[in-house]
């Protein structure tokens, strides 16, 4: 008999410790399991993008509102409606050709990224898309 009290004391003992230490956790906003799984959601964003090659007189290549992953740059976001080709990669990629239409460097032309109606002061691989941004290309000369 004397050996059940002491079992039961030791787990009364255990129990109640792990409860202690569950609600200081949390009170301390440490991370728990069920913190963890709540940030491995994946946060979405809208935003547009218009390929129109000449401008505001030009022929309008595509046009999409897409909803993407938090965090992906501007050409991310072009490559998942259209066929993009690029000189170099990541955040020094330079935009060559979208949908099969190049820009004509003889011409001096280029593929100018525009956000929400201003030029880009940042390549498309480095610009981090914004919810409700409106991403527009469209060739110009320099």
């Amino acid at each position: 008999m004397r050996n059940w009290i002491i079992v039961v004391a030791i787990l009364a003992f255990v129990a109640i410790g792990g409860w202690f230490l569950n609600a200081s956790t949390q009170e301390k906003g440490e991370i728990t399991p069920a913190a963890v799984s709540q940030k491995e959601e994946v946060k979405k964003i809208k935003a547009s993008v218009f390929i129109n090659p000449g401008g505001k007189k030009g022929q309008l290549l595509g046009a999409q509102e897409v909803e993407v992953e938090k965090d992906k740059s501007a050409l991310e976001l072009t490559e998942e409606v259209a066929k993009v080709e690029t000189s170099g990669e990541g955040e020094m990629a330079f935009v060559t050709s979208i949908n099969g239409r190049s820009a004509d460097s003889a011409k001096n032309e280029f593929w100018e990224l525009l956000i929400n109606g201003e030029s880009s002061q940042v390549g498309a691989g480095s610009y981090e898309v914004q919810d409700g941004d409106k991403i527009e290309w469209r060739i110009s000369k320099f």
